[in-house]
């Protein structure tokens, strides 16, 4: 099977989501944050590409924001939302710039996808992925949008994991360094993985086989399930999405 770190944590989160988004392949309204950080890695990507001016930035995140959100069925809560995020991405790229490209090397590669060209094989199965970033200096980027997580968590985080030992099976060395690069912030929060890192990810992938091989898929029923995109497939229509 192939297998993402998207599937992966779908999941471990809840497996009737999984589902329902996978296998029955329901469709799904967006959010607002899914569209921003894709305007905001798109536009990183052309940049880097391009080798653009700094003011050029801001107006290929614009661009790409205005195509997204034109061409896609988005849940925003109000206007004020739309145009929030859409200031907040331009000067988001403009810090990016003036942090992390003035001055530096240009990364060696911008969205790398891995593991079908050539496979990245682990125990039975497959792991694909995109790298964000390799940097001149061998490491593997991430770019993050949302909440800062806290080193521990970080540290244990099955997505950089999988960008590790995906590295060393395509490159045949390891990686210089693995960065989660929190632009809400520009913060880069460093971390690293060793063999056992990847025998505890083979033995979740192993869980995942099996347990798509049984064809039986539980709710997991919390707090979490008022956001979920599935909420009125999974639970009836007379569900509503609430906010207190």
């Amino acid at each position: 099977m192939e297998i993402s770190y998207t599937m992966l944590h779908s999941l471990m989160t809840c497996e009737y989501s999984y589902y329902l988004r996978y296998i029955k392949k329901v469709p799904i309204k967006e959010s607002s944050a899914s569209i921003y950080g894709t305007a905001i890695h798109r536009a990183i990507k052309i940049g880097y590409d391009n080798n653009l001016k700094r003011e050029d930035w801001a107006k290929v995140f614009k661009k790409e924001w205005v195509a997204l959100t034109s061409s896609k069925d988005i849940v925003f809560t109000s206007e004020n939302e739309y145009l929030k995020k859409f200031k907040e991405g331009q000067e988001l790229l403009l810090a990016y710039y003036d942090k992390f490209v003035k001055g530096h090397k240009a990364p060696l590669i911008t969205e790398y996808f891995f593991g079908r060209d050539t496979p990245v094989v682990i125990g039975n199965n497959t792991i694909i992925g995109v790298f964000d970033q390799i940097d001149a200096k061998n490491r593997i980027v991430d770019y993050k949008t949302g909440i800062k997580p806290t080193q521990s968590r970080l540290d244990l985080d099955l997505q950089f994991t999988m960008y590790s030992y995906a590295y060393r099976q395509l490159f045949g060395k390891e990686e210089s360094g693995l960065i989660l690069r929190h632009l809400g912030t520009m913060k880069d929060l460093k971390t690293q993985r060793c063999e056992a890192d990847f025998k505890i990810l083979e033995e979740e992938i192993n869980k995942v086989e099996k347990k798509l091989k049984s064809k039986v898929f539980l709710r997991n029923l919390d707090r979490g399930c008022a956001d979920c995109y599935f909420l009125e497939e999974c639970l009836g229509k007379e569900r509503k999405f609430r906010r207190w």
